[in-house]
């Protein structure tokens, strides 16, 4: 039996997809890399008055030799750079690297902008954890888990920042999506003090 002559021909003929693929981007060497990272980093940011290269900032790094066909979940203490990066430094690697236009959701539209986020090629989502739950005719859901099981089903790209921890992510969103956030996305864990103070 020839599996891909069949995919084609259900692809082609029928208009359905069986076939799922990741994406798999790749930014440069490592030097290249950081060298994108901490430029864009200043870019965007001009809050700072000097740039502070963090611990973490380098498994992003790495990651961007070679996503592995994951995105990034950012997650742990406040003041970290973790919406810089999603908002930000991320979105304009994208667009001047490949000419991708990445369009960055906050956690507290996901109850309007479901369907929205749902449509697009990537999702990034900055403060994940801080929304209120879908509310469609009384019946409440967590419309987080409406995104993460579309992006599972379709390999879809994940950009999330949190401060919610492991335990807090499991009790709120379940073991399901927590399972999920793990396939889809290279996990950097962000510990220390705020660099607000």
């Amino acid at each position: 039996m020839n599996y891909q002559a069949a995919i084609a021909e259900l692809r082609e003929s029928f208009k359905i997809e069986v076939q799922r693929s990741k994406f798999e981007f790749r930014f440069g060497t490592k030097p290249e890399c950081e060298e994108q990272f901490i430029s864009a980093f200043q870019a965007v940011d001009k809050t700072i008055e000097k740039y502070l290269h963090l611990p973490e900032y380098d498994q992003i790094i790495n990651w961007m030799t070679d996503t592995k066909g994951k995105g990034l979940f950012l997650t742990g203490s406040c003041g970290r750079g973790k919406s810089i990066i999603i908002t930000g430094v991320l979105p304009l690697i994208f667009y001047t690297k490949m000419n991708k236009i990445l369009r960055c959701y906050r956690a507290d539209e996901i109850p309007q902008k479901v369907d929205e986020i749902n449509k697009s090629w990537v999702v990034i989502i900055d403060e994940l954890g801080v929304e209120t739950q879908v509310n469609n005719y009384g019946e409440k859901s967590e419309g987080f888990n409406t995104i993460i099981n579309l992006a599972e089903n379709r390999i879809t790209p994940l950009f999330i920042s949190t401060n919610l921890t492991t335990s807090q992510i499991l009790s709120r969103y379940g073991e399901r999506t927590l399972d999920r956030i793990s396939r889809l996305c290279r996990v950097v864990t962000f510990t220390g003090e705020s660099l607000r103070k």
